[in-house]
């Protein structure tokens, strides 16, 4: 059991909690056919079939029930140690700090340097998905996060606001406007997970090809394609530029509310320095600072 792979044990749960491989996909924010390949490749290395699959649906086999009563734990204690051993790594040496597409963190990372002589500081470019799941496993020790997400154990401090924008494809109807609404879009799919844009309608997810969450640049990629859109900090607009693309302010949709987030737990010369230090230098609507 230790040897298995912590992703395929994190989907086989997802899938025995729901029983619709669909559904379980978009909470992974993963395409159906990945966490197929995912369940296939459990059950292969076990040696075992974990669900039987019909007509009528999906259901956990006697192993499937006995690897979900167990599965909990066993990635609970793995991840745990994962962490201890991420942060006992880096301990008093260095510093990663996450961030969403759009930001930048020069003046935060060159601050750092200055303050804490032969600092190692790494920064991580991570997703709506992933800010805080990232921060909670030990990958990094701060994050710049948008809201919403769940502040349980965590100390958040508020930087700024900013707009958001839509990506389009040039050829799409409403590429070269200004401005669109969350109206105009409804006809569009979200290549992102809905809840992560407040307010939107329309169909969202299902186009993930690998077994891992997309980067931006695959999102562009997709929207490029003509497969759907991306909404994205507006700061992401001047940061990411394409001629294939083009990017309009949504204009009802609320403005990202972007946070540094560290666990409240979690305390060191460092960290304090990061909280203090970030609403001075991370301001919005500066390509230079944010």
């Amino acid at each position: 059991m230790g040897d298995l792979d912590l992703r395929r044990l994190r989907y086989f749960l997802a899938l025995a909690g729901t029983l619709n491989y669909g559904r379980a996909a978009e909470e992974l924010h993963i395409a159906q056919p990945a966490l197929s390949r995912s369940i296939t490749a459990l059950e292969r290395e076990l040696g075992v079939k974990l669900f039987d699959r019909s007509k009528a649906g999906t259901r956990l086999t006697p192993a499937g029930e006995l690897l979900r009563e167990e599965a909990e734990l066993l990635l609970h204690q793995a991840e745990s140690l994962q962490r201890r051993i991420r942060l006992a790594d880096r301990e008093g040496q260095g510093v990663t700090i996450g961030f969403i597409p759009g930001l930048i963190l020069t003046p935060l990372v060159r601050h750092l340097g200055e303050t804490f002589s032969g600092l190692c500081i790494d920064v991580v470019r991570t997703s709506w998905g992933e800010q805080i799941a990232g921060l909670r496993d030990g990958r990094f020790d701060a994050c710049l996060a948008s809201r919403p997400f769940d502040e349980e154990g965590l100390t958040v401090v508020d930087l700024f606001t900013e707009h958001r924008a839509v990506v389009l494809p040039v050829e799409h109807r409403l590429a070269g406007k200004a401005e669109v609404t969350l109206e105009d879009l409804a006809e569009d799919r979200l290549l992102q997970p809905a809840e992560a844009v407040p307010g939107w309608t329309g169909p969202s997810g299902g186009f993930v090809v690998g077994d891992a969450p997309p980067t931006v640049e695959e999102k562009f990629e997709h929207v490029a394609a003509g497969r759907g859109v991306l909404i994205v900090p507006e700061s992401a607009s001047r940061y990411y530029r394409r001629p294939d693309l083009t990017f309009a302010r949504v204009s009802d949709l609320a403005e990202m509310k972007v946070c540094l987030v560290v666990e409240t737990r979690r305390d060191s010369p460092v960290l304090r320095e990061l909280l203090v230090a970030a609403p001075k230098l991370l301001t919005g609507g500066n390509a230079d600072s944010a």
